[in-house]
């Protein structure tokens, strides 16, 4: 018998799609999926926004017209839209650490000036 009788098995493909999953998260790999269009509709609710927010900041996420007339309809390419939203994020603040934290000596360096305390109680 050997060592590896004990390891359950494992369905390969869903440990390869973890896989790429974390390394897309952690931006390591970069997968190139076929380009999609958008509707102006489906662009607001991919961004979470109101169809007028789309349409008015068209030009800032890439929007193209389909055919020349001035009402032609409006496209949003899904890869254009994915890189607008990952250059609106916001870096986090900077955390300090401990060691940066300053101490605050109250009153300098002499010893502080306590208040008399009789305690009676246990004089009994």
């Amino acid at each position: 018998m050997s060592a590896d009788a004990d390891v359950p098995p494992v369905d390969v493909r869903a440990l390869a799609e973890a896989v790429v999953d974390v390394l897309t998260e952690r931006g390591l790999a970069v997968l190139t999926a076929p380009q999609r269009v958008l509707t102006a509709a489906q662009t607001a609710r991919v961004l979470g926004r109101s169809l007028q927010w789309v349409y008015a900041h068209a030009g800032e996420l890439g929007a193209f017209r389909y055919g020349g007339g001035p009402k032609a309809r409006l496209g949003f390419d899904l890869a254009s839209i994915e890189r607008w939203k990952t250059a609106q994020l916001v870096d986090p603040p900077a955390r300090r650490r401990p060691s940066d934290r300053r101490r605050v000596v109250v009153g300098g360096s002499a010893p502080a000036k306590l208040i008399p305390y009789d305690d009676r109680r246990g004089a009994r």
